[in-house]
């Protein structure tokens, strides 16, 4: 016999409560909570929602107030009290009395009730509710001490966010019931905590009945047993005989009803799990005991208008079902635990789910071993039987505190639940960005063991379209590839970091997870902020108007829409641009053959990152997202060409790879394809396409059409495979040669020469007022020589300065003190995004121009951009503020301006093309440009000299 439904009463407190803030803290002295509610100063709220949809700017302490009647069947009944979650801490009264406190914004909680409710008249619940701030201590709570996920990034919020429901059950019901899975062995470990609220004992009959996929009964056993006043635990080994395994394909779900039943009344509820099994050894994971290579998302669990949860309940049914149809095998949930309702859709759908408490970026502090343990616990009792879990991740990018507490944490983690895979610091290993950079040691405990295993796990935020120097890094990650190209590419980590780096890799031998990586594209801001509708009030709301008018703004008064048209317009390139960067990024890892996975950084866009995303904040797919679905599928072909920019008179060498997840259903054939400028097929070949599973390089393959100046376009694709799953295309740019020697004569290199200069001997070296001085290495010049440099230009010279680092500090000041302000700023874009604008000018004669910098020019694009100056702004860039230490704003900069200074001009140049004209058309091209647009003005009399 199957059991009917669960047996529990409930009562939805959700509706209009009475809500009054307390900036003096004068509430708990004036007996708030105690019959004396203020009514003359509260206000009608709705729960469950933070705060700040009805009060946007609310901080600190606020009572909330609710009067209700019970049901008349209630007497007699044990009632408990649940809270979906609550920011930050909770103190709750019940008709006067003290019931219990909770902190942590995230989880559930549960009080019982029972002693304190009246079921002849009405009941008065009271819950102070003490919220974080980012400029003030609240109960002595300070943000950065706090497990608070992004709070200090985001928004800071407070509230009954959650649902608050009473529950009646009887005197002797099941607290809890947790259920772990033992695939191998065919068994279901089960744990049951009875609640026995008779004040003597009590004999009862324990029912466990399983329920299979296909409904039918699986197991079904029952034993008399003793139950002791208060909380009774009892632990199980259920048979489960041939059971169906719960994986992404195929996520079989079985269905645990539990019953104890005293005295002829029964108490039942039911609990839903999955058998399966997930591990990772020497770095590689493990699903039901086969090779399961990570195609996982990051999640922001983070939602417009409730911050904390979806507006609709049908947000997080789009968001997931979009997740499972781009091919993604996994979901992170990141720096907090998901949100209600998300891991129910994860079962069903199929998608691994990597859990993460709030820990996060916590700062140490002597408390954070309580809080750490309080919000493991927490998060592992809400999620321990969700099969898609597979994942418990501890601390992120946190070497101090993990340092100290992880040891204690993962041990801790591990005698809650034996069977998933523990994470002690997310990006352990190497965490590298444009502006920081760390190495340590990361660690994962696997499914069923204690001991922890060393892994590779690395974040790499490398910028979007990348270096071809950086792509073939990040490609031979693993295989004694130096990290030399970061170092010469300026990112944030030292030598001493990397090299130290470098030998950790060359002794490892696992897998390596990449479990943090990505580049960012515009959300298209006019349409983001009209979703709000009429609720353009709110904190959120607010700043994405805050960044579209000053986008808006920015836009008009350099005149912008000469370039590109429109704001939409705009956005629409940025979002190409991320396409491109993360398609080079995946098919850097997936061409790896030490990688075990991969995160890509991120689902959706939120609050100021709102270019980081596949989606935008209200789940609507971007451009990135449809070029990611292509990288997911069962077969991805890699096209690789040594350099985007070729001369004329090159020939066209490339390489193809191809991803195979599966072998290939039969022989087929790779078709490649090279058509010109025009769009005209001008070359093709095919070749066999490898059969077996695995990545397969193809040899080098050799085109040789005539080329042309112009933009052409490769593509590969399977023949027997639709063109959507596995076809790809590369771009890449044809210039024509330019005459170095003409161009340069009237040039004077002042300092250190790029070693190219000295193959034209036809370069004069004697001083002449109207040659254009050109300083290549401006960190290189001594204050002797800015002296003279910058008194020659005020007496009417011009001249041409490279690119600055933060590193060029003799320069930097020289050039202050006389009243030449250069403020340096990252260009790469790490996980955000940094668009670098060029306009259609002679400067960009010959070269891709109108628009966003493409892939023509990732070797030459700035590292450092410039705050403007003031003066002529040749080429520029933006990016947006990312820290609440700024006001919310789209921030201009410069790649390219031209000033005055006394009598004559400086042109600051950050592109990165005074070193590699010879060996990179593009960069020979721009610089010749420049310097010929200077010279010519300089002969027409535009500028003194």
């Amino acid at each position: 016999m199957t059991f009917t439904a669960p047996t529990r009463l409930e009562l939805d407190l959700s509706g209009t409560w009475q809500i009054a803030f307390d900036p003096g803290e004068v509430g708990d002295r004036h007996g708030w909570t105690m019959g004396h509610w203020p009514e003359a100063r509260s206000e009608s709220i709705q729960v469950p929602a933070i705060w700040n949809i009805a009060f946007p700017d609310a901080e600190g302490i606020g009572f909330y107030r609710k009067v209700f009647d019970l049901p008349a069947d209630w007497d007699g009944k044990a009632v408990q009290l649940h809270f979906e979650g609550v920011s930050y801490r909770a103190e709750v009264w019940l008709n006067g009395l003290f019931v219990g406190a909770h902190m942590g914004a995230y989880t559930p909680f549960s009080l019982d009730v029972t002693s304190f409710i009246h079921t002849d008249s009405s009941n008065e619940l009271i819950v102070r509710v003490a919220a974080l701030s980012r400029t003030k201590d609240v109960d002595g709570m300070v943000l950065k001490f706090l497990p608070a996920s992004k709070q200090g990034w985001y928004y800071v919020f407070g509230g009954i966010w959650g649902k608050v429901v009473l529950e009646a059950s009887l005197l002797v019901a099941c607290e809890a019931v947790a259920i772990f899975p033992d695939l191998y062995r065919e068994i279901a470990e089960v744990e049951v905590a009875l609640n026995n609220r008779h004040p003597n004992f009590r004999q009862a009959n324990l029912r466990l009945q399983i329920l299979a996929p296909d409904r039918a009964i699986a197991s079904d056993q029952s034993t008399e047993i003793w139950l002791y006043p208060g909380i009774n635990r009892f632990a199980y080994r259920v048979s489960m005989p041939q059971p169906y395994p719960w994986d992404c394909d195929h996520p079989h779900l079985y269905q645990m009803i539990t019953e104890v039943k005293v005295d002829g009344q029964a108490d039942r509820t039911s609990t839903t799990f999955g058998m399966r099994d997930f591990t990772v050894q020497d770095g590689q994971f493990l699903l039901n005991g086969s090779p399961i290579y990570i195609q996982g998302v990051l999640l922001q669990p983070h939602y417009p208008i409730n911050l904390v949860t979806p507006p609709d309940p049908g947000m997080l049914v789009r968001e997931l079902t979009l997740v499972k149809e781009a091919g993604f095998n996994l979901l992170r949930s990141h720096l907090r635990p998901s949100p209600p309702g998300l891991l129910e859709l994860t079962d069903r759908l199929g998608i691994l789910v990597y859990a993460e408490t709030s820990l996060g970026w916590i700062k140490d502090n002597p408390r954070l071993l309580e809080q750490g343990r309080r919000e493991i616990a927490e998060l592992v009792s809400r999620d321990r039987n969700h099969p898609s879990v597979v994942f418990w991740g501890i601390f992120n990018e946190n070497p101090a505190a993990a340092a100290v507490n992880s040891d204690d944490l993962v041990r801790f983690t591990r005698s809650l639940d034996p069977t998933r895979v523990v994470v002690d610091n997310s990006g352990g290993t190497m965490a590298i960005d444009q502006d920081f950079g760390w190495q340590d040691r990361a660690t994962m405990v696997p499914n069923r063991e204690t001991e922890r295993q060393e892994v590779q796990d690395l974040h790499l935020y490398l910028g979007g379209l990348v270096p071809e120097s950086v792509y073939a890094w990040e490609r031979a990650l693993g295989k004694n590839n130096p990290s030399q190209s970061l170092i010469d590419q300026g990112f944030g980590s030292s030598k001493t970091l990397l090299d130290a780096f470098d030998r950790l890799i060359e002794s490892y031998r696992g897998k390596i997870f990449v479990s943090e990586l990505g580049c960012g594209g515009m959300s298209d801001l006019e349409d983001t902020v009209a979703q709000y509708q009429d609720q353009q009030h709110l904190v959120d709301a607010r700043e994405m108007k805050t960044f579209l008018d000053s986008l808006r703004n920015g836009f008009a008064e350099r005149g912008l829409d000469r370039i590109f048209g429109s704001v939409k317009a705009l956005v629409e390139e940025a979002q190409e641009l991320q396409a491109a960067g993360n398609t080079r990024h995946i098919e850097a890892v997936l061409a790896n053959p030490r990688i075990s996975g991969y995160i890509l950084t991120q689902l959706n866009d939120v609050a100021w990152e709102f270019h980081a995303g596949l989606l935008d904040i209200w789940r609507r797919p971007k451009l990135a997202y449809t070029a990611v679905k292509r990288l997911n599928q069962a077969h991805v072909l890699i096209l690789t060409i040594p350099k985007t920019v070729l001369r004329q008179d090159s020939e066209l060498a490339l390489s193809i790879t191809l991803v195979n997840r599966v072998p290939l259903a039969g022989p087929d054939q790779i078709s490649i394809h090279l058509f010109d400028p025009d769009g005209k097929e001008v070359s093709s070949v095919q070749h066999d396409a490898p059969q077996g599973a695995g990545i397969h390089p193809v040899r080098e393959i050799m085109l040789n059409p005539a080329l042309r100046p112009g933009q052409y376009q490769l593509t590969a694709r399977l023949l027997n495979y639709p063109q959507d799953c596995a076809e790809t295309s590369r771009n890449f740019w044809v210039l024509p040669a330019v005459d170095l020697e003409g161009v340069y004569s009237g040039a004077q290199w002042i300092g250190a020469r790029p070693a190219w200069v000295s193959t034209f001997g036809g370069i004069p070296s004697e001083e002449d007022p109207k040659r254009l001085l050109v300083i290549a290495h401006p960190g290189a010049l001594t204050r002797m020589d800015w002296e003279i440099v910058l008194a020659e230009v005020s007496a009417g010279r011009s001249a041409v300065i490279g690119p600055l680092r933060p590193s060029d500090e003799a320069a930097l000041d020289l050039l202050a003190s006389y009243g030449i302000t250069i403020r340096l700023h990252f260009g790469i874009g790490n996980w955000m995004g940094c668009y670098h604008w060029i306009p259609a000018s002679p400067l960009f004669s010959g070269l891709p121009q109108g628009g966003l910098a493409g892939e023509a020019y990732v070797n030459v694009r700035p590292r450092y951009v410039m705050s403007e100056l003031g003066g002529e702004v040749l080429a520029g860039s933006f990016s947006n503020s990312q820290t609440r230490l700024e006001a919310s704003a789209i921030l201009w900069y410069s790649d390219i301006e031209r000033i005055t200074l006394g009598k004559g001009c400086l042109v600051f140049c950050q592109y990165l093309i005074f070193d590699t004209p010879l060996a990179d058309p593009l960069a020979h091209r721009l610089l010749t440009n420049l310097i010929a647009m200077l010279q010519a003005s300089l002969k027409e009399g535009e500028i003194d000299g």
